[in-house]
């Protein structure tokens, strides 16, 4: 039997705040307590709300942008609660607000959840420009606030394992990536990937008469290239449909290279090729539980320094690089950082 949830409407703020208080106080003594969240969603996503509670979260409460579509998908999603707006959102007995919405609500609603005193999860790395980031973390920061960003890298066993060993390979000469994911959201996922194995990006390219290689395959034209700091060239094709945990990433260095294609990493130096077989991800939106359970920890701990994964920082960083290869797309060459 579908439950029809109460529709709620602003309050005093102080009343919100106030409760929060005394959820940290008795967190203390009941550290198990559950985290209350609430859920901003256009409505591109309808499993959201199961895999956060799957990843430790209560949702009471749901925000869409029609006050009808707020109590019709909180009754679909299993949520007491229905939002008539932002401020009633704000204004309710809540820890955190996970963000399902395209830039630049995504970026309006973090920055208000941030001041009003919640954590913020991203639920994809999508941002209408990068100070909004800056603004959110800074805000968020400065209240002792988690700001978390949902990237299905971080969740990708095969990348931490690179990002463990990648040292002994000795100095990197070249990183490749065939197949991808295309668009700002994949694009965002591959920059983190790159900037996690080889630190500091110095100069972008997206533009084929420039790039230090056309093709990676005869199939797979270079569509993004990287200098980094380290002096390793990263050359990446992306494609329609294409997925981190499918694409192929051969990473060379001085003293022998790795292949990962998804659970797999092939290695092989002086002492000949071996197998690693990592363990497997959830199978939904993995970059979503895993930012969830940051949250989580730094909710429940009252430390948000506990977050192991992506932050507002961390976007910030791959819009900036994304910014620079529209602008080597648009007016050839490398783009300097």
């Amino acid at each position: 039997m579908t439950t029809v949830p109460e529709l709620v409407a602003p309050r005093d703020p102080g009343l919100s705040r106030a409760w929060r208080s005394d959820r940290r106080t008795a967190r203390r003594r009941q550290p198990d307590l559950p985290v209350a969240m609430a859920l901003v969603t256009d409505g591109s996503e309808r499993s959201t709300a199961d895999v956060l509670r799957d990843a430790g979260v209560d949702v009471v409460g749901l925000l869409a942008p029609e006050p009808l579509e707020s109590l019709a998908w909180a009754a679909e999603a299993k949520a007491p609660r229905a939002y008539s707006d932002l401020i009633a959102l704000l204004s309710d007995d809540i820890e955190a607000v996970c963000i399902e919405m395209s830039p630049p609500a995504s970026d309006i609603v973090a920055r208000r959840a941030a001041e009003a005193g919640l954590h913020v999860l991203l639920a994809k790395p999508a941002t209408a420009e990068a100070e909004a980031l800056r603004a959110v973390a800074d805000i968020a920061e400065d209240a002792d606030l988690a700001h978390v960003v949902a990237l299905d890298g971080r969740a990708w066993p095969a990348a931490w394992h690179v990002q463990a060993s990648v040292h002994s390979l000795g100095r990197l000469s070249q990183i490749t990536v065939v197949g991808a994911p295309s668009g700002p959201i994949g694009r965002a996922e591959i920059i983190d990937l790159t900037l996690r194995w080889c630190g500091e990006i110095l100069a972008v390219c997206a533009d084929p008469g420039s790039m230090p290689a056309t093709t990676l395959t005869p199939d797979a034209p270079v569509t993004l290239a990287l200098l980094a700091a380290n002096g390793t060239t990263i050359l990446i094709n992306e494609r329609m449909g294409g997925e981190i945990a499918t694409a192929t990433v051969t990473v060379c260095g001085e003293a022998g290279r790795m292949v990962v294609q998804g659970r797999r990493v092939r290695r092989q130096d002086g002492t000949g090729v071996r197998d690693l077989w990592m363990p497997t991800v959830p199978a939904e939106r993995p970059g979503l539980v895993e930012a969830t359970y940051d949250v989580v920890r730094a909710t429940e701990l009252d430390d948000p320094a506990l977050v192991r994964g992506a932050t507002f920082h961390d976007l910030l960083t791959a819009t900036r690089l994304q910014v620079a290869a529209a602008a080597s797309h648009k007016r050839g060459g490398w783009v300097e950082l």
